[in-house]
């Protein structure tokens, strides 16, 4: 399996002295100061090191108390790696050094080893790194639990594995946090649950990567008052996304951010020039030709975002014209963004994918965005509130699309090219259409563009026609991720029977 190197992103390890991540975006953690003293010690003290090499070794660390600081190395030899690490650190926020600033690190080698690590505390840093076999590890379980009270700001916490069906939970509580996850290999499983609180809010930052097959990303992100971003970057098929975010974004925040990017391991800034170059390439186009990632397949890409303030954009990059790709995506709050692109530029002869947005009410200034390339795409998008918009484009043979806006300002655009492609856009309130299903200017004539369909149906303030009919529903459609485990554990010995 080839191992890829995401955006540019590199979990790093120097020696003992600094752990580094670097994401998708460039962004480059804290550096964790780990270990040293000894000599005349005191000042504060507390700090380790462990090092075991071989298989069903286990460490236990607990740190109570000033400037605390472990690392430990399980180093699986030859052998198959079994090795248990746990390390707990808690003290007391206060103005001295007390359950501020810890750093735990944790190196374990091979397959079935486990690492719990848990921070109580401002300022901590974790980081656990497990594999390193040349992508050949499995079984490997981590997790990381930072925060206790109001006392767990800005913290960090990555973790790195590679080989296949590894499991990685991360869970942080109150303000201004920041968790990634990289994962390379298969069946590999990720969650990230982040509950910013009120305190001093500014919300939290989560990133995961994963390359590889049927890998499962969950990313959750709450709090009142905060501003919380969240990236999934996937490569490769029948991978699972799902980000759900909640604010309502009061004190200090500017709402939600999520990106999922599954097929190709680079990202952009957020909704591209305000949906893709302003407006979906003036709709259409759909930037036609060439590049389509690395054709990753039957990916879901699942965004839950409420509150105000939100953005949410989902690239899926390839399909194989079966095996399509599903994006969906729920606003419910005030100013919302989303948009979506499928085989983006893509091979013509690709599709099968759908993509699904749902804003509800009160979604002020929201818009939408989609886009599709290839045939037999299916694109249902939902508005109910202010000032709507829409936009869609879907480019070949075979594409449906649903669109419905009921709520004030509406407005639409559309455009199918090709044959054989359905339109429903049914509008209540403001108004406005738009559509162009044909081949573009200077196609030679008697090319195919037969069997297209257009309904459109507006209705004013008093509605009607026959009763306000809409039909055409597209919706069903995704798999719930269903991997959750993260059981096991235990360390038990000193000093066993005596």
């Amino acid at each position: 399996m080839k191992k890829v190197i995401l955006g540019a992103t590199a979990l790093l390890m120097c020696a003992a002295v600094n752990a580094q991540v670097t994401d998708t975006k460039g962004a480059t953690s804290s550096n964790s100061t780990v270990v040293a003293a000894k000599a005349g010690a005191a000042v504060d003290a507390n700090t380790g090191e462990s090092i075991q090499n071989g298989d069903d070794n286990r460490v236990m660390v607990r740190q109570a108390g000033a400037r605390m600081s472990v690392r430990t190395v399980q180093n699986n030899g030859s052998g198959t790696g079994g090795n248990l690490a746990q390390v707990w650190q808690t003290g007391e926020v206060m103005p001295g050094p007390s359950g501020l600033e810890n750093a735990v690190e944790v190196l374990q080698s091979g397959s079935l080893n486990e690492s719990t690590s848990i921070q109580e505390g401002n300022y901590n840093d974790a980081l656990t790194r497990q594999g390193q076999n040349d992508d050949a590890s499995s079984g490997n379980r981590a997790l990381i639990r930072q925060g206790t009270g109001n006392q767990a700001e800005n913290n960090f916490a990555g973790i790195d594995q590679d080989g296949t069906d590894n499991q990685a939970q991360t869970q942080q509580t109150y303000d201004n946090s920041d968790a990634w996850t990289q994962q390379v290999g298969n069946r590999n499983w990720s969650r990230i649950n982040q509950n910013a609180g009120p305190n001093g809010s500014d919300g939290h930052l989560a990133s995961v990567e994963q390359d590889g097959d049927d890998n499962a990303s969950d990313v959750m992100q709450s709090g009142a008052g905060a501003r919380n971003s969240a990236t999934a970057v996937q490569v490769g098929n029948d991978n699972y996304a799902k980000q759900t975010q909640t604010t309502d974004a009061v004190q200090g925040g500017v709402g939600n951010s999520a990106l999922a990017n599954q097929g190709y391991g680079s990202i952009s800034a957020p909704l591209i020039g305000s949906i893709w170059s302003g407006q979906l390439l003036a709709v259409d186009d759909v930037a036609n030709g060439a590049f389509s990632g690395d054709g990753s397949f039957a990916g879901i890409a699942f965004q839950n975002q409420s509150g105000s303030e939100n953005t949410a954009e989902s690239h899926q990059f390839g399909a194989d014209g079966v095996d399509g790709n599903y994006s969906e995506q729920n606003q419910g709050g005030s100013n919302n963004d989303a948009f979506v692109v499928q085989n983006a530029y893509g091979n013509p002869a690709g599709g099968a994918n759908y993509a699904r947005q749902d804003q509800d009410s009160n979604a002020t200034n929201s818009e939408a965005g989609i886009a599709q390339n290839g045939f037999n795409h299916k694109a249902y998008q939902r508005q109910s509130g202010d000032d709507n918009n829409a936009m869609s484009t879907q480019r070949g043979n075979g594409n449906i699309l649903n669109t419905y806006q009921d709520g004030n300002s509406n407005r639409a655009t559309t455009a199918q090219r090709g044959a054989d492609n359905q339109i429903l856009l049914v509008q209540r309130g403001g108004h406005s259409y738009g559509v162009t299903q044909n081949l573009p200017n200077g196609t030679p004539v008697g090319s195919p563009h037969a069997g297209n369909v257009v309904d459109v149906l507006q209705l004013g303030p008093d509605g009607d026609f026959s009763t306000d009919g809409i039909d055409c529903v597209i919706p069903d459609a995704m798999t719930p991720m269903d991997t959750p485990d993260m059981g096991n554990f235990t360390i038990d010995a000193p000093c066993d029977g005596c």
